[in-house]
């Protein structure tokens, strides 16, 4: 099955390569460093922890780990690769010349039986789940530890790994070890075949974020030049809601006149799109790429940048997490729960499944099941400060719970690359997670 799906990937090379190209007409990054998907890198240390992140999403949820790696072991380098522009800008922004990036090569076996012998890792650490077969195998070869860690698989992720078990199914056995999310992902990976002992339930890192006083100062100035505005932030939007959110704005705005709805597409390359869709929409609106604050007869406010959805999250009063009204999955609610803001959903929330519904039990989040039903809770939130602070202080309660997942994974990972400091105390690990199964 590996020889097929190789196969197939030699064929499709073309295709590859003319989809960057395409996708350069909007991010020109994705038109350079070509040489790096086949394995041609610059000059890397050897014996480096090696990290996949792919995109900013997973860069930045790595973060502390990241940093916290460089400051206990600063005598084994950090690599990182992405697999997007927007990722690369992101290791840049966050950490400088403090660690090496390339971006990851495309899954030819022929670029790792090069590139990993010469590299000699220490190991190998996947967030999340960005898994490619001839990448673990040439690791599995060559005696380098491969880890996923803050693993989640959702039910639909499940079935699609089940429906390709005889490729899958290997590719997981070779992992040295998963360190999941939450008992249901566990559950799943050990039901695609994945051994129990390969496997520790640490919780999601994403809980340890922390708000910096720089990320306090900005959401601060932006707030000023928002005064008392009724605002909600539609946040990480996909093709497919805008138009719909747009509207349910629209009708709040005949009830709340001054209310101001900030709108931020999830991917920079449908900026502009998302900005004709704004234009047919009618609501007067402004760019951040063009104002650093909205106008004050802005009903709209699109965030056309990167990299600072928690400001915007801090200066809302509403989230709503996008990705959730056009059956995608859902994204993560940590973010603005840390920010003690009440959280909406809709009725997509599978990649997410487990702390959203865990969020729910305990009254921290509000799933809404359309789009009428979403604009009700909206205004009523928006109206009643009452209403926001209760839901805001549950999310954030929720949100303090499930910290110390970064600690856990942490030891975990030195227990396996005996990187265990002999004075350290295996008390420090914070307390398991607690969102487990139905079970």
């Amino acid at each position: 099955m590996r020889l097929l799906f190789t196969a197939l990937l030699y064929c499709l090379t073309p295709a590859l390569l003319v989809r960057l190209w395409l996708r350069g007409r909007t991010l020109p990054g994705y038109r350079q460093r070509w040489s790096e998907r086949f394995g041609h890198w610059p000059a890397m240390p050897e014996g480096a922890l090696w990290l996949h992140s792919v995109s900013v999403g997973e860069t930045i949820a790595a973060r502390p780990f990241v940093e916290r790696w460089l400051s206990r072991h600063p005598d084994i380098p950090v690599i990182i690769t992405t697999m997007t522009p927007t990722g690369s800008e992101t290791v840049q922004a966050l950490f400088g010349d403090k660690v090496h990036h390339a971006y990851l090569p495309w899954d030819f076996p022929h670029v790792y039986r090069r590139l990993i012998p010469r590299l000699k890792p220490r190991a190998l650490v996947i967030m999340e789940t960005e898994l490619w077969p001839n990448l673990i195998g040439a690791c599995d070869r060559h005696k380098v530890p491969v880890f996923l860690v803050n693993g989640r698989l959702s039910e639909r992720s499940a079935r699609g790994y089940h429906r390709l078990r005889a490729l899958t199914r290997p590719m997981l056995q070779q992992l040295t070890g998963i360190a999941a999310q939450h008992w249901p992902d566990a559950e799943r990976f050990q039901a695609l075949g994945v051994p129990p002992k390969n496997i520790e339930v640490t919780g999601s890192i994403k809980f340890d974020l922390s708000i910096s006083n720089t990320l306090t100062g900005d959401i601060a100035a932006f707030s000023r030049g928002i005064r008392d505005r009724p605002v909600w932030v539609a946040a990480s939007t996909h093709d497919g809601e805008e138009a719909d959110l747009l509207e349910v704005h629209r009708r709040i705005t005949t009830v709340l006149p001054n209310a101001l709805m900030i709108l931020v597409p999830r991917h920079p390359d449908r900026f502009e799109t998302v900005a004709s869709i704004v234009d047919t929409s009618g609501l007067p609106y402004s760019r951040r790429s063009q104002r650093s604050q909205p106008r004050d007869q802005d009903k709209v406010y699109l965030a056309d940048s990167l990299g600072e959805l928690m400001v915007f999250f801090g200066a809302a009063q509403v989230a709503v997490m996008g990705n959730t009204f056009n059956g995608g999955g859902g994204h993560n609610p940590i973010e603005p729960a840390a920010l003690g803001k009440p959280v909406l959903v809709g009725p997509s929330y599978t990649n997410f499944q487990s702390i959203i519904s865990a969020m729910q039990k305990d009254q921290g989040i509000i799933v809404t099941d359309s789009l009428e039903a979403l604009e009700k809770r909206l205004l009523g939130l928006l109206k009643s400060r009452d209403l926001r602070d209760t839901f805001g202080q549950r999310a954030y309660v929720f949100y303090q719970h499930q910290q110390g997942a970064l600690q856990r994974m942490e030891l975990w990972l030195d227990r396996h690359l005996n990187l265990i400091d002999p004075g350290a105390d295996p008390s420090r690990s914070a307390s398991p997670p607690t969102i487990s199964s139905n079970r």
